[in-house]
């Protein structure tokens, strides 16, 4: 049997591994190997043994697995000195020693190896023969294009059949049983092992970016108050727009979610949020009312629990509410599901009462584009005790680079969160009211990365670290799709017991 050694470095130091026949890797007990590193998905990817090859298979992670900087979206064959990386911080590199070539042996030159269905239960990779004529070659081409067409079908039909199986117990769903020499024989987990009851993976799964906000679309805030907290919210959406432009203009070095010199400090990404799953649950155990709807986040609102951010400052802007919708309002519960306020009812009320007097400014509940307005400004807010942490950070971040920071989710109702993550291929369901997504907390909001340098990225971990260490928040670097900073503050100032 061919010997394969996994180098792997990551937060937990470096180790080397034997392959046997199957190993997995990910951030929990599911699997194999367990590293601390947040931003693996319980199960992440596996190295299998298949006819004598060596593959490679992401088990529907979050963050993706990548073969030498492609990410492997089906079962990859692997080769001596490729280099995988996985989760936030974790590189594994191949060694087959048997596979070295001898200084001074000659060398041959091995055709492409293309894996198509066998007629048994696993599959032989079929390689092409460099000798022969051109007739012989061309009609090994057309069989091999046959096969490989036939196997295709056959492989559609077994997934298709798979959909009516048995279903993933903790996600409710199908699970997809491939079998092919396309995928080798294997059961994948498209979310990875995700357990909706955890709130690691809830924190992960959760993360949904919103629409970009057009700033066209956002009218000019003119509150008209005594109450010096709201005197910043005069802003008009022209200056909104300013600001966006100067965030997201052209950059002369490389960007991205991984630019090249890119170096995440171990409280970013070494600590699985720990501080922020405690405070989280102090939260609930506390009796903190999540807002379900926007007529709970306008309670909040009215009472100043939460409180409402200027959508654009100089040193920061908000790209919030791009998502919202100029509907009429609707209540939510897990129970009852969504069900569209009626006047005279308690929230409509509420909401009618905020309406008539938002620091100053009216709405019409019953004009779609203030109630659009409306769901904006109500997503602009959050704790009080987040606000000067925020403008602390886009003060060093504007002072170093001279643009603001893009701030991408404050506070979200519960109901626009689920909105959001209807379309979002990574997210589970939330079962019953004791899930608390980061978001709906009040104490979370996001900083858009993937427009920066890995210079301003690295300035920008940096100060979050030195903020963490000084027990001011609790900070993670995001990879995938909603490439961000994290952070999470303390609802009451101190962090959680641990």
């Amino acid at each position: 049997m061919k010997k394969v050694i996994l180098h792997i470095e990551s937060p937990d130091g470096t180790r080397s591994e034997t392959l046997q026949d199957e190993l997995t890797i990910g951030r929990t007990e599911l699997s194999d190997i367990a590293l601390n590193d947040s931003g693996l998905s319980r199960k992440n990817t596996t190295f299998f043994r298949d006819e004598g090859e060596i593959l490679i298979v992401d088990e529907g992670s979050l963050n993706g697995t990548f073969l030498n900087g492609e990410q492997v979206s089906r079962p990859r064959v692997l080769k001596n000195g490729d280099v995988v990386k996985i989760g936030s911080n974790t590189r594994i590199r191949i060694e087959m020693p048997d596979d070295r070539v001898v200084q001074g042996a000659p060398q041959e030159t091995a055709a492409p190896q293309v894996f198509v269905p066998a007629q048994g239960p696993t599959a032989a990779p079929v390689q092409a023969q460099a000798s022969g004529g051109m007739q012989t070659l061309l009609i090994a081409a057309g069989v091999m294009t046959f096969v490989i067409v036939f196997g295709a079908l056959i492989a559609l039909l077994l997934i298709s059949r798979s959909d009516s199986g048995p279903s993933n117990s903790s996600t409710g769903r199908p699970t997809p049983v491939l079998s092919s020499g396309l995928i080798p024989r294997r059961v994948i987990d498209p979310l990875g092992g995700e357990d909706e009851d955890d709130l690691d993976d809830l924190i992960a799964s959760w993360e949904t970016e919103e629409k970009e906000i057009d700033a066209t679309a956002v009218s000019d805030v003119a509150v008209a108050t005594a109450d010096k907290e709201d005197a910043d919210l005069n802003v008009t959406a022209a200056f909104l727009a300013d600001r966006q432009k100067k965030a997201l203009e052209p950059r002369n070095a490389e960007t991205g979610i991984r630019p090249a010199g890119l170096n995440p400090p171990k409280e970013l990404f070494g600590d699985g949020v720990i501080k922020q799953k405690a405070k989280l649950r102090e939260m609930k155990s506390t009796g903190y009312k999540q807002p379900m709807d926007f007529a709970d986040l306008a309670e909040k609102r009215l009472d100043k629990e939460l409180i409402e951010m200027p959508m654009a400052t100089q040193d920061f802007y908000l790209d919030v509410g791009g998502s919202a919708s100029d509907g009429p309002f609707s209540s939510f519960s897990f129970d009852g599901g969504s069900a569209e306020i009626s006047p005279g009812t308690p929230k409509y009320q509420t909401l009618a009462k905020l309406a008539a007097d938002f620091a100053g400014q009216k709405y019409d509940l019953n004009n779609p584009a203030d109630r659009k307005q409306i769901r904006i400004r109500l997503l602009r807010m959050f704790n009080p005790r987040a606000k000067p942490i925020l403008q602390e950070l886009a003060a060093a971040y504007f002072g170093k680079f001279g643009r603001p920071l893009r701030v991408t989710s404050l506070t979200r109702s519960m109901d626009y969160q689920i909105g959001l993550n209807a379309n979002n291929p990574n997210s589970f369901k939330v079962r019953g009211e004791g899930a608390l997504p980061p978001h709906t907390s009040g104490c979370a909001f996001d900083l858009a990365r993937k427009h920066m340098t890995a210079e301003e990225q690295n300035f920008v971990m940096a100060k979050l670290a030195e903020m963490e260490d000084a027990n001011k928040l609790d900070a993670l670097i995001e990879y995938g799709v909603n490439a961000c900073f994290h952070v999470f503050i303390y609802s009451d100032g101190v962090p959680p017991k641990m």
